[in-house]
């Protein structure tokens, strides 16, 4: 990746705020709920949240924009924990937001992803996707060791870990949760409004979030899935056939049995 030396050199400020994940865990909808606490709802709307919340890795805006950028900057990454410069986010106390989803669901969202992507230029199946996945041959992965390298900071003072599936159950709990981390303490109107911005349903309307600009762009195929979908839990279940479960069991058993949750997920 062209832009990975700049990252390791790359040089925090203390009150950054860096959102990391693997692809297709809820990065989206965690940006949007942290940008949402600091600034507020209505402000969310004045702008995309790739302007607001940029994409370190990405082409654009660039890391050379992305270190011009004055005041608190709040900022993404798909790259694993050690990829990133760790000393210098530990010594600059930058807090750091990382999300985990059930790998099953993970493979299905994934899977929509890379065939909505033109630049994937990906066409085979499911069954394709699915081996692909769990032979760690997917972009970023393996995910199993994407999640390992951040579980392994798991105490550390300035990260904190959620999950997609709690984000789901207890959406206002998790607001919370949040904004205590970010020092916050958003009255329960605005933990109600939050909430309802950042609903599946309310973000997948708002073009400033649903990335909906990609279609002008000619970067999302038309004839696939819109980049927000579902945003459902389970959804796995729908794509597995038993054979797959099966596999996929036994390779969450090898691989994650160093990153001890369950993801809250029925087998």
């Amino acid at each position: 990746m062209k832009n990975l030396d700049g990252i390791r050199d790359f040089t925090f400020k203390e009150d950054d705020i860096l959102v990391a994940s693997f692809p297709k865990t809820g990065t989206t909808w965690l940006q949007e709920i942290i940008y949402c606490i600091l600034h507020g709802v209505d402000e969310s709307l004045s702008q995309s949240l790739e302007d607001r919340f940029p994409y370190l890795e990405f082409i654009y805006p660039g890391l050379d924009s992305i270190k011009k950028m004055e005041g608190q900057r709040l900022l993404k990454t798909h790259l694993p924990y050690s990829l990133l410069p760790q000393e210098d986010i530990l010594k600059k106390n930058v807090k750091v937001f990382y999300i985990m989803r059930n790998p099953k669901d993970v493979a299905v969202s994934y899977y929509h992803f890379v065939r909505m992507m033109t630049i994937s230029n990906y066409s085979g199946n499911f069954d394709n996707f699915f081996e692909d996945f769990i032979s760690d041959k997917v972009p970023y992965g393996p995910i199993w060791k994407h999640y390992l390298d951040m579980w392994e900071h798991k105490n550390d003072q300035n990260i904190l870990i959620l999950f997609y599936e709690d984000l789901q159950k207890d959406i206002h709990g998790n607001i919370r949760k949040i904004a205590s981390f970010l020092n916050r303490n958003p009255t329960e109107k605005e933990i109600n409004d939050i909430a309802n911005h950042c609903s599946f349903d309310n973000m997948s309307q708002n073009p400033t979030v649903n990335y909906q600009h990609w279609d002008a762009l000619g970067i999302r195929k038309s004839s696939e899935a819109k980049f927000m979908r579902k945003g459902q839990v389970g959804d796995w279940k729908n794509y597995f056939n038993a054979e797959m479960n099966r596999s996929m069991d036994l390779w969450i058993e090898n691989n994650f049995k160093d990153v001890s949750v369950s993801f809250g997920y029925e087998n």
